[in-house]
């Protein structure tokens, strides 16, 4: 089929995805450095996943409160041991399934991203985000009766929270460099553990405030976080990707100059940006427009699916049971101190945090998931077996319940949730990336909303009563997600963004993917076209047409 020349797009000569193992040189490798302006980008990026987490701990854990319950709880007279007749005030199981509501409009928040991403950029969805959060926080601390009223104001700051995390993982995706995109953005793990061991933290301090202050004071805490991040993000430039997209050429000169600490018009920034370019072109060449359906089309769905897939791990394999309700589960079994053990455990999901950025940066992403499921099985396998041999109430099954409840923390917050959060982000081509990235978190605020909802019947004494056995449960979900894992998750470390794009094309196995292998591809300096597409574009076959 012969094309019109004005349409197609020049390509230089490139080696295809399959030559990797060939032995002669392509190009000298680029050496990207990480700048302090990047650094610093890094570590505030970390804060939105911060402020986050803190709200998916806190919620779960202020339903354990006394004041907490007596304002918002059902309230009867019952005997004391001594005899005497005391008020107690309990919220329902339903009231505690409720709070997981937010995940769900944090999963709309996650689709809005995506028109506010296309038109706003990155830096304006995260601020939108950031002002919904705090305007949720504002108006709970105002409520002290109605539920309803706290619902609302809650899943208002949740509509922020999907914003929020959607558009700082695209813009750290964006504008980190790819030989260190993994150890940088694991500091977005560091900020996910900072969340839960700070809220955790601050509830067992208010927990023994006798007033509305015990639930209200972690509440109040999101406000600055938010209006930090907001105001903060300001400090850095916006994604020279978007910019692109945008056909606004100088500003994204100048914003990769910022990032690299270069001129905007040096031969560095501009090789970059010609490179990106012409990627761009190519695929404005093969769709008239962008639009989300492409994700399902044949060259996109099963990059769709394999974010969709890393971003409801979380879900399947336990964090929402671990997480936002490890005191109420605590104490049902009749453990002593759930707020300082709940403290404690998130202490070591912010110990595992810090070593994230090891792992998915030397081990790769799809080792790190492999590596972190098949030991987060096991914890959960065995402290559920220990129960199961020696009963609930026995002190050396407590003592093992706790114990690998921090195993799971730290081995989850430092190779799951890295590798996730990431991978998930690298999925996508550059054009549907914010599309993609918004449906894969809408996907995981449905699973997280579902798991949230059914986590409290799980182990509410008075319906499922599974009690540790809730461990068999996720053992059995987390083997079947290793599973998927090994079968269609590739590895992308080192690749650029474009170079990813190439492996999709290429139609390797993901089994047969590893970071050696794109440690040569990224030295070679392969470009983000492989020649497997540059003859499919000769042939007149146009991606994206299905």
């Amino acid at each position: 089929m012969n094309k019109n020349p004005s349409t197609m797009v020049e390509k230089p000569e490139t080696t295809t995805f399959e030559q990797v193992d060939a032995d002669t040189p392509h190009g000298a490798p680029t050496k990207e450095k990480v700048t302090r302006t990047v650094l610093l980008f890094s570590i505030f990026i970390s804060l939105s996943s911060a402020i986050a987490n803190f709200d998916n701990n806190y919620g779960g854990t202020v339903l354990l409160m006394i004041p907490f319950n007596t304002a918002f709880g059902a309230c009867q007279e019952v005997p004391s041991p001594t005899g005497d007749l005391v008020t107690v005030c309990r919220i329902t199981a339903l009231q505690q399934s409720l709070v997981s509501l937010t995940s769900l409009f944090t999963a709309v928040g996650s689709l809005l991203s995506s028109v506010s991403g296309t038109y706003v950029g990155r830096r304006g969805t995260i601020q939108v985000g950031a002002l919904l959060v705090a305007i949720g926080a504002a108006g709970m601390l105002g409520t002290s009766s109605s539920y309803l009223n706290y619902m609302v104001c809650k899943c208002i700051g949740g509509v922020g929270l999907g914003f929020i995390f959607s558009g700082t993982i695209v813009y750290g995706v964006e504008c980190m460099p790819p030989r260190r995109r993994g150890m940088l953005l694991g500091f977005f793990s560091i900020g996910l553990g900072l969340g839960s061991a700070v809220a955790a933290g601050v509830c067992a301090g208010s927990a023994n405030i006798t007033s509305n202050w015990a639930w209200k004071t972690p509440i109040a805490c999101q406000i600055p976080l938010s209006l930090a991040l907001g105001s903060g993000i300001m400090l850095f430039p916006e994604s020279p990707r978007w910019l692109l997209l945008r056909n606004k050429e100088d500003k994204a000169h100048r914003a990769l100059g910022r990032f690299m600490h270069q001129d905007a018009q040096s031969s560095a920034v501009r090789a970059q940006i010609a490179e990106i370019q012409t990627y761009l072109e190519f695929e404005r060449v093969t769709a008239a427009k962008t639009s989300w359906v492409e994700m399902f089309h044949r060259n996109n769905i099963r990059r769709t699916l394999i974010s969709i897939l890393l971003l409801i791990m979380p879900a399947l394999g336990g964090t929402f049971f671990i997480i936002p309700y490890t005191a109420v589960f605590l104490g049902a079994l009749g453990i002593n101190s759930p707020f300082l053990i709940t403290a404690i455990i998130n202490l070591c999901v912010f110990a595992g945090a810090l070593f994230a950025s090891f792992p998915v940066e030397y081990l790769g992403r799809r080792l790190s998931l492999l590596v972190g499921l098949s030991l987060q099985g096991s914890c959960m396998l065995i402290f559920s077996a220990v129960s199961s041999g020696k009963g609930t109430h026995a002190h050396v099954t407590q003592n093992a319940l706790i114990a690998f409840l921090c195993l799971w923390c730290f081995v989850f917050a430092s190779t799951t949730s890295p590798a996730i959060w990431v991978g998930s982000a690298e999925m996508h081509s550059v054009r549907l990336r914010t599309y993609g990235q918004a449906l894969a978190l809408f996907t995981n605020s449905v699973f997280a909303f579902s798991a949230s909802f059914w986590t409290p019947y799980m182990i509410n004494p008075k319906y499922g009563n599974m009690g540790t056995n809730v461990g068999y449960f996720y053992f059995g979900l987390t083997i079947v997600l290793l599973i998927l894992t090994f079968i269609f998750v590739p590895e992308t470390a080192r690749l650029k963004l474009e170079q990813i794009d190439d492996y999709f094309e290429s139609g390797i196995p993901a089994w047969k993917t590893s970071l050696g292998k794109n440690k040569k591809i990224s030295d070679r300096n392969i470009l983000e076209v492989s020649g497997d597409m540059a003859n499919r574009d000769e042939k007149g076959v146009h991606t994206g047409e299905d």
